[in-house]
Order: C-alpha cells, then sequence, then structure tokens
C-alpha cells in the first residue's frame, strides 16, 4: 500500500514539474520578446519566472526524485524489470538538465538580459521538454525493453 501512495507522489509531483518548466520556458520566449523593451515587463516577466522556478518547477522536481528514488528502494525488483527504467533515468537526467537550464536563463535575463537567448532559440528548448515527457511516458506504459 504505501508503494502506491508514493507512486501517486510521484505522478502529482512529475504532472507539476512539467506544468512548471512548460511554462518557465514560455515565460522566458515572453520576456525574450516583450521584457527587453519596457522596464514593466522586465520586471513583471523577471518576478513571474523567479517564483515559477523557485517555487513550483524545482521543488516539483526535487519531490520526483525523491519519490522515484523512494519506490524503486521499496520495490528495488524494478531494477531488473527491463532497460525501459534505465532509459527513462537517464531521460529524466535530461529533463533535469533542461530544468536547471531555464533556471539558468532567468538569471541571465536578470543580470545580462542582452546577452540572453533569442526568442527563437528558447521556442527551440521549450520542445525539448515535451518531447522528454512523451518518450518518459511512453516507457512507462509499453515498457517495451
Amino acid at each position: 500500500m504505501l508503494f502506491l501512495w508514493v507512486k501517486w507522489l510521484h505522478i502529482v509531483s512529475v504532472i507539476c514539474w512539467m506544468a512548471g518548466i512548460l511554462y518557465l520556458y514560455r515565460l522566458l520566449v515572453y520576456h525574450a520578446e516583450k521584457g527587453l523593451t519596457s522596464k514593466d515587463n522586465h520586471e513583471l516577466l523577471s518576478l513571474m519566472e523567479k517564483r515559477l522556478y523557485r517555487y513550483i518547477t524545482l521543488p516539483a522536481m526535487i519531490l520526483t526524485w525523491a519519490a522515484g528514488i523512494w519506490m524503486i528502494t521499496l520495490q528495488p525488483a524494478m531494477w531488473t524489470m527491463g532497460k525501459w527504467l534505465h532509459i527513462k533515468f537517464g531521460l529524466v537526467i535530461l529533463l533535469t538538465g533542461a530544468t536547471h537550464a531555464a533556471g539558468a536563463f532567468i538569471k541571465k535575463f536578470q543580470t545580462l538580459p542582452e546577452s540572453a537567448p533569442s526568442s527563437k532559440k528558447l521556442r527551440f528548448l521549450n520542445e525539448i521538454p515535451t518531447l522528454l515527457m512523451l518518450v518518459i511516458v511512453w516507457l512507462v506504459i509499453f515498457k517495451p525493453f
């Protein structure tokens, strides 16, 4: 029964993490397009990005990791059920990198906005978490390996 509660926590935290990271990249796109030409927009977008990252996205990511590791400690045999979990683990590491990259972009917009990435680059980077999520969910459901 504990495993199901931890699994529930893992799924809920993944949903929060994905909502946060997808919206965060969208805010960064807006910042690149409208935040650099208006001081008011810059300040508002900086505040929104900072709060979304610090109070939702990062804690959800940490909770996702904690619950995932907890599930594996509760059922260590999961590691031997196929390669799908190992591949998922690698993709989650990439998703974690995309999350930290967004945090670095937030700092760049706050400290050196002129050197921040273009909206075009940020639009491209916004697709990476989406693609990772699609593959991760596919792996979990179908367990192809």
